[in-house]
């Protein structure tokens, strides 16, 4: 899929206009607070991702000259089937498909979209909760259901969570938990399969091997995942009663990311690590595209910054190859020949260079 058009009126800065898009990589350079990344978010509000920031409330989205007004973003998309998109944000935000009002999930299905922020450069040194994350979005785009069944898993979570804290008896929760966390679990893993065979797609911009593996948070051991959750639950239940948490679960599994048999983190240098994290980005792309069917978009802000001259060659020549269509943010100016169009940011206002 790609962008053909898309335009915005009292959303954050951004001036209304109708720009038309290149349908290959889109660089988009000016100053910091300039928009840059105000249009990333617009698509990937269009994307049904909601905004960046997943704390900020909608009334921070409208522009300041409007702000009890309705903001509201569209975006024509063309590639495997032309679509309209809308989102109109006020108290509420709805979004509208081809003119009718949809879900997230049916907009995710057929306009796949995959965001990535300064934050994912730290990928592989950084905690397990950024790579949990990562994997998320990746399943959100693979398994329709995804987002739903984790939000269920949660919140049966926190109700487990709530009656250990209290000394009251949560059997009843494991009835409820066992099978979203083995559903969970399971789609991880495919897509962990998946995204394996995306990283051959990124060619000599992996430093070296890389292997990657998902580590089932408390697992024991067994091939079933949901005999393995009850039998892991089973044999941490008085350490559970004892500190009043959960020690089984999606909530604490892991992506291990290992080279030649030691840890990635330790093995690779900082520069190294952003090249494997770059290339677990576009890796997840070509999963999206291997299981819809369906070019993704791709918005990347400031994920090439410290990048040396060989992993950004390397970057742009995957990109090439790939047909996606790519939006990508940086401050200032750039000391590099970037293969596409350039598309100047100043208070707002969108003007090709």
């Amino acid at each position: 899929m790609h962008a053909l058009s898309s335009s915005w009126l009292h959303f954050r800065n951004l001036q209304p206009r109708r720009t038309e898009w290149s349908s290959g990589l889109n660089l988009l350079i000016g100053a910091n607070g300039s928009g840059k990344t105000n249009i990333l978010e617009a698509f990937h509000l269009l994307g049904g991702w909601g905004p960046f920031q997943g704390g900020s409330t909608l009334s921070t989205l409208l522009s300041w000259s409007q702000p009890d007004g309705t903001a509201r973003i569209e975006g024509h998309f063309s590639g495997e089937e032309p679509l309209s998109v809308q989102a109109l944000i006020r108290s509420r935000s709805s979004l509208r498909l081809d003119g009718k009002v949809t879900k997230a999930s049916e907009i995710r299905a057929r306009l796949p979209l995959l965001a990535f922020q300064p934050g994912d450069l730290a990928l592989v040194e950084g905690s397990p909760s950024r790579r949990r994350a990562f994997l998320d979005r990746l399943c959100a785009l693979l398994f329709p259901l995804y987002a739903l069944r984790l939000f269920e898993y949660r919140r049966a979570l926190r109700q487990r969570v709530c009656l250990l804290r209290q000394r009251r008896d949560a059997t009843l929760t494991t009835k409820v938990l066992a099978p979203l966390g083995a559903w969970i679990w399971a789609s991880r893993r495919s897509a962990v399969d998946l995204l394996r065979l995306g990283l051959e797609e990124t060619g000599d911009l992996l430093p070296d091997v890389l292997d990657v593996e998902l580590h089932r948070g408390g697992s024991v051991g067994l091939d079933e995942p949901e005999r393995d959750f009850l039998e892991a639950i089973g044999r941490n239940a008085a350490r559970e009663r004892a500190i009043g948490r959960v020690f089984v679960g999606p909530q604490r599994d892991d992506l291990l990311l290992r080279s030649r048999g030691r840890e990635a983190a330790l093995f690779f240098s900082r520069g190294h690590r952003r090249r494997v994290a770059v290339a677990l980005m576009l890796g997840a792309g070509w999963a999206v595209e291997r299981r819809l069917r369906r070019k993704p978009i791709l918005l990347l802000d400031e994920v090439t910054a410290e990048l040396d001259e060989r992993g950004r060659d390397r970057t742009f020549a995957v990109l090439q190859g790939s047909s996606w269509q790519v939006f990508a943010a940086t401050a200032g100016g750039v000391a590099y020949e970037w293969p596409g169009s350039v598309w100047v940011i100043r208070q707002g206002e969108v003007m090709e260079r």
